[in-house]
C-alpha cells in the first residue's frame, strides 16, 4: 500500500461518519439537491487535495464543515459576479419541481426535515440572513458545538454565539403567530 492510498483510506474513514450531516448542511444552504450534491462533491475534492495539511488530532468534522461553508460562500461570490440570464416562463414550475425533487430524494432529509418542520418554519429559516442561517444549521442539522461552528465558519466563538442568539430571536419573532396558533406558546396577558 502506498502513502497516497494510505491517505485516501484515512480520509475516507474520517469522512464517512459525517457524510450525511455534511450533505444535509449543503442541502439546507443551497436549497437544491443538485446544487447540494455539487457543493459537497467540490468540498470533498478540495478537502482531499488539502488533506496533507490537515493536522491529525484536530477536529475533522469542523474542518469539513468549514470547507463546505467556504465552498458555498465562494460559489455565491462567483454567482454574484456572473451575469444572470433567465427566461421568466416556467419559473413557478421550476420552483415546484425543485421542491418535489427535495421531497423525492433518495436521502431521507426531506422526511427528517419535512416531517419535523412545517413550511412556515422552513420559510422563516430560509428568510434568515446567510450569516445567521449557517450557524443555526450547523448547530441543529450538523450537531456542532459552538467551538466547532467557530472553526467551521472561521469566526470567533463569540460571533457564533451572537449569531445563534440573533437567529433564534428572529425566528422567535417571525414564528410567534405560528406558535400561538398551535398552542406552543401562550399569549402574554396585557396588564
Amino acid at each position: 500500500m502506498t502513502a497516497s492510498s494510505d491517505a485516501a483510506t484515512e480520509f475516507e474513514e474520517l469522512l464517512a461518519p459525517h457524510a450525511d450531516k455534511l450533505f444535509g448542511f449543503a442541502l439546507r444552504m443551497t436549497r437544491n439537491r443538485a446544487e447540494a450534491e455539487d457543493l459537497l462533491q467540490e468540498s470533498v475534492y478540495r478537502a482531499f487535495r488539502s488533506f496533507a495539511g490537515f493536522r491529525r488530532g484536530t477536529n475533522f468534522k469542523a474542518w469539513m464543515f468549514r470547507i463546505v461553508s467556504n465552498c458555498f460562500i465562494s460559489s455565491k461570490r462567483r454567482e454574484r459576479r456572473a451575469p444572470v440570464l433567465m427566461e421568466l416562463d416556467g419559473v413557478a414550475e421550476a420552483d415546484r419541481a425543485a421542491e418535489e425533487e427535495l421531497l423525492d430524494a433518495d436521502t431521507d432529509w426531506a422526511g427528517v426535515y419535512g416531517e419535523l418542520v412545517d413550511d412556515d418554519v422552513k420559510q422563516a429559516i430560509d428568510a434568515l440572513p446567510e450569516d445567521f442561517r449557517a450557524p443555526l444549521l450547523l448547530s441543529s442539522l450538523g450537531g456542532l458545538r459552538y467551538k466547532e461552528i467557530a472553526e467551521a465558519l472561521d469566526v470567533p466563538i463569540g460571533t457564533v454565539m451572537s449569531r445563534l442568539f440573533r437567529a433564534r430571536q428572529r425566528l422567535r419573532r417571525s414564528l410567534r403567530d405560528y406558535a400561538l396558533a398551535r398552542g406552543i406558546a401562550a399569549a402574554k396577558e396585557e396588564a
